[in-house]
C-alpha cells in the first residue's frame, strides 16, 4: 500500500496512475485526475465531493512538516531566530503544496479502496 500511495498508483490494481501528469509542478494541471484507472477501471471519484476529506489529511501532513521543521531547527540550530524559522517553514510549505496535495488525495482514496490481487477476475465485461 505504501508503494502505491507514494507512487500515486491506483489503490485497486497498483498499476494505473492517479494523476494525468506525473510532474506535481505542472501549473494548474496538478489537479487533473482521470475519471477511472486505465488498467482496472476503478473509479477515482467515488462520490461527489469525495476528496473534501483529503483536506484533513493535507492538514495533518502540514502539521507533521511543521513539527519536523521545528525539531530540525532545534537540533541543528539551537539558537535559531523565530523569524528565520517562520520564513523557512512558510516558504517550504508553499513549495511543497502541490506534492502534499497529491499525497493527501492518494492517502484518502487508499483509505476507502482496497487492493485486489486478482482484480482481473472481478471486472464486469459490460461496464
Amino acid at each position: 500500500m505504501l508503494y502505491s500511495v507514494l507512487r500515486h498508483k491506483c489503490p485497486r490494481c497498483h498499476e494505473g496512475n492517479l494523476f494525468i501528469h506525473k510532474n506535481p509542478y505542472s501549473g494548474w494541471k496538478v489537479f487533473e485526475m482521470p475519471k477511472e484507472c486505465e488498467h482496472c477501471g476503478q473509479r477515482f471519484q467515488l462520490e461527489p465531493g469525495f476528496y473534501y476529506g483529503a483536506m484533513y489529511v493535507s492538514y495533518g501532513l502540514g502539521v507533521a512538516w511543521f513539527v519536523a521543521m521545528l525539531v530540525a531547527f532545534t537540533v541543528l540550530y539551537p539558537d535559531f531566530s523565530i523569524h528565520v524559522f517562520i520564513i523557512t517553514t512558510v516558504v517550504s510549505m508553499v513549495a511543497l503544496t502541490p506534492v502534499l496535495f497529491r499525497l493527501a488525495r492518494a492517502i484518502w482514496i487508499h483509505l476507502f479502496v482496497k487492493y485486489e490481487k486478482d482484480w482481473q477476475q472481478n471486472v464486469d465485461p459490460k461496464a
